[in-house]
């Protein structure tokens, strides 16, 4: 009995050490936390959608800012910013007041797929910052997806023409290559890729408009291994490459357009309008803009499996000089911008717009002028990829014109402070489509 009561004793002291151990470290975090609201000159930026750094003093050249996720914030008088990502940002969960102090920045690489409502100018203008795809941003992500120029223009990955021509009779390997399994989209590129294969052989792997099957190595989880050596050497082995977006917006240009450039395969693109402004040269990818169909298309891929030298044009950023394999001067000096030895990445754009944000916060104690337009997110109604006329056959484009009721209510919403009862909100925009009052 003495020995069990012993052990009990021992046992609750120990327990009682961790408890006043556990006590002395939240009243040494409150310490650091009252040490911090104490200085009344580190303006709070608050990540209301949480993303980016949180609960970090952060340290931008000669700026210094607080970062967080904590929304008890909100109406701190320190609170001068307010970051949004666009992806996870809602109607539902919004500030409840916005104030003329501060200022408030999207971070949004996504195309409209995610957020619709961002599309129109109204709902754009409500943020005074923005970190876009767009080369108008504040903090461009135009080329987030390119890893580097020295992945673009090293030849780790390229099979040449003729090994091509050769794989293409031994592996029964069509000319073109598609691979897609998100079937649902505003740029209803499935419908331009079924068209084409009525004149041209395509091998589509994933989920759309299927008629390959990967090997056993791919099938089971190619997504998730799409930048892997495997993956990328699958891809090398062909010609072509359809590299169609899932949204057409100017500047939005993913690893679609990256991947085939980087293995030496030419990509068929559809996407951004501008897309040729930073392509390594002039001839380096193939736009179907440029045909009036499918038709055209596929007698200019026909010519160009025929004549070999007139192929390898497309290719001079892996076969020319090394020095002039690059000749977009656009594309250099942004590829030169970037911060030496550090790898591309999301992250580091991120930090680039907490810094920008804090910086203009110390350098403007009021908010400039600055108003986010649709020229930082440019995506216009969805078109036909065939016709180029407004795509009525698809759910996106009435999708486009309810959230442009949305933005204008959202708007009325925010600039008046007004609570916003979802469910009273989601009515009065389908009324105001209804009644076409947008």
């Amino acid at each position: 009995m003495p020995r069990k009561i012993r052990v009990m004793f021992a046992t609750a002291t120990v327990l009682g050490i961790c408890v006043v151990i556990f006590q002395l470290c939240l009243i040494f975090r409150g310490r650091k936390r009252l040490s911090f609201l104490s200085d009344d000159d580190v303006p709070v930026i608050l990540w209301w959608t949480p993303f980016g750094n949180n609960n970090r003093m952060k340290t931008c050249e000669n700026s210094r800012c607080y970062f967080t996720h904590n929304k008890t914030f909100e109406r701190d008088a320190r609170l001068k910013s307010i970051l949004f990502y666009g992806s996870n940002l809602r109607v539902r969960d919004l500030p409840n007041w916005r104030s003329s102090a501060i200022s408030w920045g999207l971070l949004h690489e996504e195309s409209p797929r995610n957020n619709p409502i961002l599309v129109h100018e109204e709902a754009l203008n409500l943020f005074n910052y923005s970190s876009t795809f767009s080369r108008f941003s504040n903090v461009p992500l135009t080329l987030l997806d390119l890893p580097s120029l020295e992945e673009l223009v090293a030849k780790s990955y390229y099979i040449s023409t003729k090994e091509k021509f050769a794989l293409m009779h031994v592996e029964n390997l069509a000319s073109v290559l598609y691979i897609q399994s998100d079937c649902d989209t505003a740029s209803d590129r499935d419908r331009y890729v079924v068209e084409l294969m009525k004149h041209i052989q395509v091998d589509s792997y994933g989920a759309c408009v299927n008629n390959a099957q990967l090997d056993d190595r791919l099938k089971n989880n190619y997504l998730s291994i799409l930048s892997d050596r495997e993956f990328l050497s699958f891809v090398a082995k062909y010609k072509f490459t359809i590299a169609f977006e899932n949204a057409i917006c100017d500047d939005y240009i993913t690893e679609k357009l990256w991947r085939p450039l980087i293995v030496g395969s030419v990509p068929i693109y559809y996407g951004s309008p501008s897309f040729k402004d930073w392509l390594p040269n002039n001839k380096s990818a193939i736009s179907i803009l440029d045909f009036a169909g499918p038709l055209e298309l596929a007698n200019f891929l026909h010519n160009l499996l025929k004549n070999d030298s007139a192929y390898e044009e497309y290719l001079s950023h892996k076969l020319s000089e090394r020095e002039n394999r690059v000749t977009n001067s656009k594309l250099l000096h942004a590829l030169e911008a970037r911060p030496m030895g550090i790898p591309n990445g999301f992250g580091n754009y991120m930090e680039e717009f907490e810094c920008f944000v804090c910086e203009r916060i110390q350098n403007n104690r009021e908010i400039e002028q600055s108003v986010v337009t649709k020229k930082q997110y440019d995506c216009p109604l969805p078109r036909d990829p065939i016709t180029g006329e407004i795509n009525k056959r698809i759910w996106w484009t009435e999708q486009w014109n309810i959230e442009k009721c949305g933005a204008k209510l959202l708007t009325h919403y925010i600039t008046n402070n007004i609570s916003i009862n979802i469910n009273r909100f989601d009515e009065q925009k389908m009324t105001m489509y209804d009644n076409n009052e947008c």
